[in-house]
């Protein structure tokens, strides 16, 4: 059974679930890819 949403920031979920379970573990991956397999180990 589909339960019907009805509220003013019904779009949300719709962008927020790929940015949150795809896009932001892909950049945070990359970056810390970068930052492990750096020749300078001195700060950021």
């Amino acid at each position: 059974m589909l339960l019907e949403v009805s509220y003013s920031a019904s779009i949300l979920p719709t962008i927020l679930v790929p940015i949150v379970g795809l896009v932001f573990p892909l950049v945070a991956s990359a970056f810390l890819f970068i930052y492990i397999e750096r020749e300078d180990p001195s700060g950021i």
